[in-house]
């Protein structure tokens, strides 16, 4: 399956090196667009082998059974572990409380080039600009939400698993359509930062869907990644539908 995905790397404006993975619909129609999910993966796959950022739950959007109901640019980016002798995340922030985060005045590096990759491959490919979506586990799920709050009129949606964010700007992201997961065992990051997140942009009038599964624990991608309705769901949302 992942033999599909090309081998490449990226220097965005602040020249941090990233290797990202892609994989382009098989049966491209010059006269068509398609929707591009862009995958964040976890603390574990940082490095530089640009392998193992595929090791957990992007295979579901790379299955040929899906890749043939919902055909789509899949783009995986794998963050840097150090830069220089500092250890680097995708994200980075104050946290005030375990499940609180404050987000830092500007996006961190490996963001910020992810970000920059992303508006690369949409000038390069047949890219979908109403049909962009975004999600990620746990380090990545944290990239998720940020991505969202820093660049709510980027994305037609996005399903953040495990992964928490700065709940006080909920209302930048009320009206983008969210399906966010976690599990309530969950000793690595705290159940209510999903939660919090969740309630924040209900009280900002917003309809996000929330899955907790009760007895699971860090990995909950795997059930998150496997729901039946995952794919309609996320393949129905249309950033255009939003200007409306």
């Amino acid at each position: 399956m992942f033999e599909e995905f090309g081998f490449y790397e990226f220097i965005g404006t602040a020249n941090l090196v990233m290797p990202y993975r892609l994989l382009v619909p098989g049966e491209l129609n010059s006269s068509a667009k398609y929707p591009l999910v862009l995958f964040f993966h976890g603390s574990g796959e940082r490095g530089d082998d640009n392998k193992k950022q595929l090791l957990n739950g992007v295979a579901r959007f790379a299955k040929s059974d899906s890749q043939s109901r919902y055909p789509c640019f899949v783009l995986a980016p794998q963050c840097p572990t150090h830069l220089g002798n500092q250890p680097i995340m995708w994200t980075t922030g104050e946290r005030e409380q375990m499940h609180l985060l404050k987000l830092a005045p500007e996006p961190a590096l490996p963001l910020r080039t992810a970000f920059e990759l992303v508006i690369a491959i949409e000038e390069k490919f047949q890219v979908d600009m109403d049909r962009i979506y975004v999600t990620g586990i746990s380090m990545g799920g944290f990239a998720t939400w940020e991505a969202l709050i820093r660049y709510p009129q980027k994305f037609a949606a996005a399903i953040p698993v495990c992964g928490g964010g700065d709940a006080s700007r909920a209302d930048r992201i009320r009206d983008i359509p969210v399906w966010a997961f976690h599990g309530a065992n969950d000793s690595s990051v705290p159940v209510e930062c999903s939660r919090s997140m969740v309630k924040m942009i209900e009280n900002a009038g917003g309809h996000p869907r929330y899955t907790e599964y009760p007895g699971v624990g860090h990995n909950s991608w795997d059930q998150a990644y496997a729901e039946p309705e995952l794919l309609s769901w996320l393949f129905s949302q249309n950033r255009g539908a939003r200007k409306l």
